[in-house]
């Protein structure tokens, strides 16, 4: 039998190992923890001697303050006056105006809508000739010649032809060239060139012997309807575009007014000069016709500051003795009482409205409240019967008095509202 020896004695000295390696780690640990403990407790020790520090600091070397914030009791105040706004400086409530000007032309075509049968008689040139004798031969007016298509017309006025002459032992022809017009009117008798008769002569030897010939067509002659530009027509064309080039001039005189941040009284708008023209005239034939108009705009106007500085210098001169004005409190209400266009001017009827106080000045409430705890300084602004509300605040919170140095103590007005 065979017999195997085991030697346990390097375990035991790994096991030992292991447990002073344990025993030295949580010693390790237990030595930074005592020393963390250790530097809180100092840092924190560090923290608040920093504190103490600092608060006596601030008690011995920041200096303290005081705020007093006053509401005054308000006064309501009302004005009215009348006040000129003009070009020229005048004595009195004047206010500088300006005159802006803007001028406008517009153009439009028009239908003519008169309608009537337009009726003309062909007219024209003719030579006649007298191959009758060497006597003249007078026509009456209104004599009749027939062309060859039978188409009448008549002379105009009396005709003396000339007799002919011998040439040759040949009668020559005398001859004169007359206007003659259809006895119809239409297009029908606007013939080509022709030869004429006269029908007067119908049965006698000067019916050969006395004729006419044209040598160019018969023209205008016609018979349709047409149309012509009626009053009617060139009243609305002067309506229309008077009323299109005023509303065009009036607002090209709003922006110039706008750009310039003017204040325009609406009624002190006037028109300055108003122009038409046509391109027809009554009756006259046509389908349709131009038109233009211009108008030029003109107003009185002024800036807004300017009224409001009036009206604040206005109510301040009118206020008691020691009142203090609340300038953002002043309201302007303004109606047109009067335009002057001869002068460039226009009168204004104003109603203004302000408030006011009489709340005693910071600088001489600074010299009763110093030096003083809050109860004083609260009794000091009750006896003040111009203020509705104080509020008094210390700085820093350990302070008990107000400060010597005036510089220290902040006294706000409260003119809108009491908070």
């Amino acid at each position: 039998m065979v017999k195997k020896f085991l030697d346990v004695k390097p375990s035991r000295k790994i096991e030992r190992k292991s447990e002073d390696a344990v025993i030295a780690v949580v010693k390790s640990v237990k030595t930074a923890v005592l020393e963390q403990s250790k530097n809180k407790r100092i840092i924190s020790v560090l923290i608040a001697s920093c504190i103490l520090v600092a608060a006596a600091s601030s008690y011995f070397f920041i200096p303290p303050k005081t705020k007093i914030d006053i509401w005054p009791r308000k006064n309501n105040t009302e004005e009215m006056t009348t006040l000129t706004v003009g070009q020229a400086k005048k004595a009195g409530n004047f206010i500088q105006g300006e005159v802006l000007e803007a001028e406008k032309e517009v153009s439009q075509n028009f239908t003519a809508h008169g309608k009537k049968l337009k009726a003309t008689k062909a007219r024209g040139i003719m030579r006649v000739y007298n191959n009758y004798s060497t006597v003249a031969q007078t026509l009456v007016a209104t004599t009749r010649f027939i062309s060859n298509e039978g188409k009448l017309f008549r002379t105009k006025e009396r005709v003396v032809i000339p007799g002919g002459y011998y040439e040759g032992g040949k009668l020559a022809a005398g001859f004169i060239d007359i206007e003659v017009i259809a006895d119809q009117s239409g297009e029908d008798y606007n013939i080509d060139p022709s030869t004429f008769s006269i029908p007067g002569f119908v049965g006698t030897s000067k019916y050969t012997a006395f004729y006419g010939k044209s040598s160019n067509p018969m023209t205008g002659g016609e018979k349709k309807e047409v149309f012509y530009a009626t009053q009617e027509d060139l009243d609305n064309a002067k309506n229309t575009l008077t009323k299109i080039a005023r509303s065009e001039s009036d607002l090209a005189l709003r922006d110039l007014i706008s750009s310039g941040n003017y204040v325009l009284v609406q009624e002190a708008i006037s028109i300055k000069a108003d122009d038409f023209k046509a391109s027809a005239e009554l009756n006259q034939e046509l389908d349709n016709f131009s038109a233009q108009a211009k108008s030029k705009s003109g107003a009185i106007v002024f800036k807004e500051q300017q009224l409001a500085e009036f009206s604040r210098n206005y109510i301040t001169q009118k206020l008691p003795a020691g009142e203090k004005l609340i300038e953002d409190s002043v309201k302007t209400d303004y109606s047109l009482e009067a335009t002057h266009p001869e002068k460039n001017e226009l009168a204004l009827r104003l109603a203004m409205s302000a408030q006011s106080h009489t709340a005693p000045e910071a600088m001489a409430i600074k010299e009763m409240v110093k030096n003083k705890n809050i109860g004083e300084i609260e009794s000091i602004l009750k006896g003040f019967s111009q203020i509705e509300k104080a509020k008094v605040e210390f700085w820093p919170f350990w302070v008990k008095l107000s400060p010597s140095d005036l510089r220290s103590i902040e006294v706000v007005l409260h003119l809108d509202r009491l908070d």
